[in-house]
């Protein structure tokens, strides 16, 4: 007995073979008429197999609608009786007289991307048919709208196009180059949770993130990075589309539907513009097999692709691995926790969570990694003069522990070498940290990220321009990559591309902090003080917003009104934001007060003290004895 009998026109195979490879693709066995065994009676044949399977999935169609159609609404007929019937349209019709009791579940424009809501609704509604449990209520709009055949033919086509304009609209506006993607460049999309509990989210998420992190090491791979393969999550839109806007020719899909210990896990790799597979698989293993899976995974896609791998086994890219299930689930549950967090209680609740990672399994070189950050995060943002050594210290012994159990990880290496310049401005130590990182994952936006600003940080903002843009093209939907680039072009004092890049980044996520501040100074650094001043008050962040206003308020002559923000600036931050009262005094002409700033800065061991060899708001400060001591004291590079 088959999961699942398919009752089709049969003008409609190609169309119908699509859902047939992607549910066998998840594990269930469907029965449609290419299994009819030659020389036997092929009603009986069909008889049997309808009469048997455990749920009846009908295609509704322009011509199983129509009145050549009498076939299919028999074996409607048949599902119905039996109650396991599930209409399914691949075009905008409605079912005939008699067949109006359920709900159609459309695939209308689909190409057989399993992660595609309208396909999981389908997988969804057939698993409770075959277990006898209520439907889901699908996710994915349903069409309830007959149209002529020609009607429909011309919609579609006019979709389409309007589809491939926004998309290519959406490709120059993030990236600026055309629409032709590299031959082997991909994007690992969010996989789907199965589980049926949206608090299950961390662990799909949690794989698709290792995945993107394994590919990119594969150095002939241009691997998306995770901020703009994760704008799609949820999405509708077809893969098409979606290759547009990332600038890819392939994307990797998938889902993952956990049950205790188990996991199963299905992926397909498929071309993006024409929807067509190169490979599908689906692995059943036991948790603590997981990265296995991730494994197997990299290694089909590299045959798929044809990439000639550097470096011997595959599966060392799992270095980061544990075998332990419960310090995989942990660490998971953890890095969302450090993704989404805003305030402390999340990222100490992320700390608790690598804390058990590690008690789970003490090699876990991932979980030192994290728990660093999580501590550079605390000790940043909301550690007390009181702790704030401490803090750094103990992510900076628990960064190092994670590159001992993994030297050749270039994720280790990267939040070591941010860990090293935090805690101790240890520039010679992060330089030969990110050194290796890049060596190894230059194909990692992450990495390049870290790698551009901290080169610039080190006085080279060209190279650092350079190897952001990298991290831009890897990773194009993502905002925060726009607003790392406009801030060290600005220490380029390349201020138009600078603007262009944080306009970038605006578009993207309006709401996204220093942005507008980043363009007020570039414009003011330019003589537009109207530009500036309009920038600075659409800032969200109040103290960058007082910054930029008790400049310019000061060039356009109100010195009441730059005076009041500087104080506002003060009662709010206190020694905190000596940094910026530094360049506030820089920009007024009043060195004495500016060094006096400085000195705070460096006491408190300000971060805003990393762009001080760069940032052109000090220049004012440059030709004075004084600033080279205080660089000195800094220990950036003279």
């Amino acid at each position: 007995m088959a999961d699942i009998f398919i009752s089709y026109k049969a003008e409609d195979r190609a169309r119908v073979a699509l859902l047939v490879d992607a549910l066998a693709a998840e594990g269930l066995s469907v029965w449609w008429d290419v299994h009819i065994e030659g020389g036997v009676v092929w009603r009986d044949s069909i008889e049997r197999e309808l009469e048997s399977a455990a749920c009846v999935i009908v295609v509704w169609s322009i011509g199983s609608v129509g009145v050549h159609g009498h076939f299919v609404q028999d074996e409607a007929a048949r599902g119905q009786r039996r109650g396991v019937c599930l209409p399914v349209a691949i075009d905008a019709v409605e079912p005939p007289l008699g067949f109006g009791q359920h709900q159609v579940l459309s695939l209308v424009g689909w190409r057989g991307a399993r992660r595609d809501p309208r396909f999981l609704d389908v997988l969804a509604a057939a698993r409770a048919v075959i277990a006898r449990e209520p439907r889901p209520k699908p996710l994915a709009h349903v069409p309830r709208t007959r149209r002529r055949p020609g009607v429909l033919i011309f919609i579609a086509a006019a979709t389409s196009m309007a589809i491939v304009v926004a998309g290519a609209a959406m490709w120059s506006l993030h990236i600026g180059l055309g629409p032709s993607a590299p031959p082997n460049s991909l994007a690992v999309l969010p996989f789907a949770n199965l589980s049926g509990d949206p608090a299950q989210d961390y662990f799909s998420d949690g794989l698709s993130e290792e995945l993107i992190s394994t590919l990119a090491r594969l150095k002939p791979l241009h691997v998306v990075g995770r901020s703009s393969s994760f704008h799609f999550k949820g999405s509708h839109e077809d893969g098409a589309a979606i290759g547009v806007k990332l600038g890819v020719t392939y994307l990797l899909d998938g889902s993952v539907r956990r049950d205790g210990g188990l996991v199963r896990v299905s992926a397909e790799l498929a071309d993006a513009k024409t929807g067509y597979e190169r490979w599908s698989a689906t692995y059943d293993r036991d948790l603590k097999d997981i990265f296995a899976v991730q494994s197997g995974i990299a290694q089909a896609v590299a045959d798929a692709l044809k990439v000639q791998l550097f470096g011997g086994d595959i599966a060392a890219l799992s270095l980061n691995g544990t075998s332990s299930p419960e310090a995989y689930d942990s660490y998971l549950r953890g890095r969302k926790l450090l993704l989404e967090g805003a305030d402390e209680a999340s990222y100490r609740q992320a700390l608790a969570r690598f804390d058990a990672a590690i008690a789970a399994d003490p090699r876990y070189a991932s979980a030192y990694a994290a728990r660093a950050t999580a501590l550079v995060y605390l000790a940043s943002q909301f550690a007390g003069l009181d702790r704030l050594r401490a803090t750094y210290d103990e992510a900076l012994a628990s960064a190092r522990q994670g590159v001992e159990l993994a030297p050749g990880l270039a994720s280790t290496q990267t939040i070591l070498a941010a860990t090293l310049v935090y805690a101790n401005h240890d520039f010679a130590g992060a330089k030969l940290a990110f050194a290796r990182a890049k060596a190894e994952g230059a194909g990692d936006a992450a990495v390049l990220l870290g790698y551009g600003l901290f080169t610039c940080e080190l006085g080279d903002c060209k190279a650092g321009a350079a190897a952001l843009r990298r991290a831009v093209a890897l990773d194009p939907l993502n905002p925060g990559a726009y607003k790392t680039l406009g801030s060290v072009l600005i220490g380029a004092r390349r201020y138009p591309d600078a603007i262009a890049a944080l306009r970038k980044a605006l578009a993207l996520s309006p709401n996204i902090s220093i942005a507008h501040n980043s363009i007020g100074n570039a414009l003011m650094l330019q003589g537009d003080l109207a530009g500036a001043q309009t920038e600075y008050a659409a800032e969200p962040l109040a103290w960058a917003r007082r910054t930029g206003e008790a400049m310019v308020l000061r060039r356009l002559g109100d010195v009441a009104g730059a005076r009041a923000a500087l104080a506002a600036l003060i009662a709010d931050g206190g020694d905190a934001s000596a940094y910026q009262e530094a360049q506030v005094y820089a920009q007024w002409g009043d060195r004495d007060r500016a060094f006096s700033a400085l000195d705070t800065a460096l006491r408190l061991n300000d971060a805003g003290l990393l762009m001080l060899k760069v940032d052109p708001l000090l220049d004012p400060l440059r030709a004075d004895p004084r600033f080279a001591t205080h660089l000195a004291r800094t220990g950036l590079p003279g």
